[in-house]
């Protein structure tokens, strides 16, 4: 049984499944961090804005172990943690900087995803509605991460080498989130766009609630938008 092949199934697991199983630690404890900051500026939030407008609504819920939701008025700021680890694309950038060339191990990341959805979407369970990601939070073994995503977030925490994970900089990313959501409006659609409609989906609008409806954030991550642009 102890042949050359063994070996080096012994030698694989522990640098892979041992390794992926301290980054899945790892970024279980900092979705945990970025839950309680999602609760902490929910609380401030309804203390510092609930006197001005009580009919606003603001409350954090987590939904499970790898969800939960953050709602402000008319928005909901869904995060989630993917159960599983990953390594980059062999193409990403990330694979030419010294960080990564002198431990190729760090390029393994476990990934938190934050998502756009409007309030009434979850509230009356309209499935045929459309979110938007807006960011997710790559985590490595060191807890270093990075960030991708629309707007500054895309560029403001690049740099896994110098991103350690902090209570501030979870905080930052929330308060970006939830900027971004706000200032992205509900677009009316054009009304030749919806003037036709079967009976069919017209009861399927009914028994959902309404019409099917996101917010038209026109988002792509950069890595997509680099790719499209060299096809």
């Amino acid at each position: 049984m102890d042949t050359e092949n063994y070996q080096k199934i012994l030698a694989e697991l522990e640098n892979k499944a041992s390794l992926k199983q301290a980054i899945y630690r790892n970024t279980t404890e900092v979705f945990g961090l970025l839950k309680k900051q999602l609760y902490k500026i929910a609380v401030k939030l309804q203390n510092d804005y609930g006197q001005k407008d009580a009919s606003v609504e603001i409350h954090f819920k987590e939904n499970n172990k790898f969800e939960g939701e953050l709602k402000f008025s008319g928005d909901m700021l869904m995060v989630s943690m993917h159960s599983n680890i990953f390594a980059f694309d062999p193409s990403h950038s990330i694979h030419q900087t010294s960080y990564i060339k002198n431990d190729e191990s760090l390029s393994y990341c476990g990934t938190i995803y934050i998502h756009n959805f409007l309030a009434d979407s979850i509230k009356y369970n309209r499935l045929a509605d459309e979110g938007s990601l807006i960011a997710r939070i790559l985590v490595n073994k060191e807890m270093h991460f990075m960030v991708e995503g629309d707007g500054v977030l895309d560029f403001l925490y690049q740099s896994m080498a110098e991103n350690k994970v902090t209570e501030d900089k979870l905080m930052d990313i929330i308060e970006r989130s939830i900027l971004f959501c706000i200032n992205s409006d509900l677009v009316l659609p054009p009304f030749a766009d919806i003037k036709d409609v079967t009976l069919n989906q017209k009861q399927s609008m009914l028994a959902a609630s309404g019409y099917p409806t996101s917010k038209n954030l026109g988002y792509q991550f950069k890595s997509e938008i680099d790719k499209n642009n060299n096809l």
